[in-house]
């Protein structure tokens, strides 16, 4: 690093008047350079939008070649302006290195934003649940992953998280199972109330007729009979269906008389025990 900087040193101290000159040209050479990183990158995108790429990758790669040609331009630069090329390999190098172990975290959230494009885990606009947050992805940097909750809130999460953790991805098959429970009283008839359920959710068009639905006797639980129903619904249709499925639900049961309960809880009235009062 002291030799570097003796170099400098010297160099400034032999350059001639035409230094001034070099300086106003690598200026001149800085502002051309950046207008055509600028146009580069407009050409990349314009053709990138075109193709089947996903968004995420799209984001990804316009953020890697803009970083990418901006420090080649400041490296040419430098070299033109004749700094001592091995000496600035070596003091990239060194760089390089302490700004590695200052930034390891930045470091293994670049790793997992490569590894989340690469895997193809989930993408732009799919619904996530993670071990902090669930959302719909807006969009994943090289950094960063941003979602959107359904209350409107924006989550900035750190790839190595996504990369290393539990991620649940709702929106990554065409269809989704719609999953719901009726407790009615103990005596109910089981085929009656299975019947009903089945015919409430085939009856909404929203529902998917392959697999058909289902309903089932799953648990006697504290003197009541729980059922669950099983149907399946596309996936962009799923909150409707799991609504619609609801008021079907309540009609077809109000109509066979068929009242839902709570659990039943026993309730004991214990009676104050009578305290003989001490003789005086």
């Amino acid at each position: 690093m002291e030799t570097f900087w003796n170099e400098i040193v010297t160099f400034l101290s032999n350059a001639t008047a035409d230094l001034a000159l070099k300086i106003i040209s690598a200026v001149v050479m800085l502002l051309v350079g950046l207008k055509l990183i600028k146009i580069i990158r407009n050409l990349m995108m314009r053709s990138l939008s075109k193709s089947k790429l996903d968004k995420s990758l799209i984001g990804f790669l316009d953020s890697g070649a803009v970083i990418s040609l901006r420090s080649l331009l400041v490296i040419s630069l430098l070299m033109y302006l004749g700094v001592p090329a091995a000496s600035f390999i070596a003091v990239l190098t060194s760089l390089g290195l302490a700004i590695g172990l200052a930034l390891q975290g930045s470091l293994s959230n670049f790793a997992g934003g490569l590894m989340i494009l690469a895997f193809r885990h989930f993408k732009a606009g799919d619904y996530i649940r993670t071990d902090s947050a669930d959302g719909v992805v807006q969009s994943i940097s090289i950094m960063y992953t941003t979602l959107k909750t359904l209350d409107g809130k924006k989550v900035v999460i750190p790839n190595s998280l996504l990369s290393n953790g539990v991620v649940t991805d709702f929106s990554w098959y065409d269809a989704r199972r719609v999953d719901l429970s009726v407790t009615t009283d103990y005596a109910q008839d089981v085929q009656a109330v299975t019947s009903a359920l089945e015919e409430a959710a085939s009856g909404c068009a929203l529902v998917l007729t392959e697999p058909a639905p289902t309903a089932f006797l799953e648990r006697i639980q504290d003197g009541t009979l729980v059922f669950s129903l099983r149907c399946w619904a596309r996936t962009p249709d799923w909150w409707s269906a799991y609504l619609a499925v609801n008021a079907a639900l309540k009609q077809a049961l109000d109509a066979r008389g068929i009242r839902p309960v709570g659990p039943v809880r026993e309730l004991r009235q214990l009676q104050p025990q009578a305290r003989s009062l001490p003789d005086n």
